[in-house]
């Protein structure tokens, strides 16, 4: 089936579509930090760019986008109503590159965790849970835990609250 949608359209459409800092991985953050988490969002330095890093204990956290991670799919067998062979490919290729990055990151000693988005969308909480759990589990290994300190955090980053 034809796009419905002109070249010059279709562009801007995907141009607006976000890599980063989505709305579920703002919720998951605002749930991380309200437990009191240190994290690194999107940290260039560790290797596939994870939406949230927790260096000194090597977790890295991806939040998947059900549709661009292929989950229907994968899950259900359910592909696009339109450009279903497209999709379908581009569905499996984000997974091998997904389990690449995951092969490469345990290879360099990280844990890998994965949430979808529309669970952390319905549930923040739940999944700030999840990466305090695998949090526990790596410090019981002699990994170290990524709380802030007590007291209020500054909102500005790297102003200490008594400066303000």
């Amino acid at each position: 089936m034809a796009d419905m949608f002109d070249k010059k359209t279709r562009s801007r459409i995907m141009r607006a579509v976000r890599t980063a800092e989505t709305e579920p991985e703002e919720r998951l953050a605002v749930a991380l930090r309200a437990i009191r988490l240190r994290f690194c969002r999107n940290d260039a330095r560790v290797f596939g760019k994870p939406d949230f890093a927790f260096v000194a204990a090597r977790l890295a956290v991806f939040v998947d986008g059900d549709f661009w991670h292929g989950r229907a799919w994968f899950e259900n067998g359910a592909a696009p109503a339109t450009n279903a062979e497209f999709w379908i490919g581009k569905f499996e290729r984000n997974r091998r590159r997904d389990l690449v990055v995951d092969c490469e990151l345990r290879r360099s000693g990280w844990s890998v965790l994965r949430l979808w988005a529309s669970e952390v969308r319905r549930a923040p909480a739940a999944g700030a849970a999840r990466v305090r759990a695998r949090l526990r589990r790596l410090a019981r290994m002699g990994r170290p835990f990524p709380e802030m300190p007590a007291g209020r955090p500054s909102r500005r980053r790297g102003v200490p609250s008594r400066v303000r």
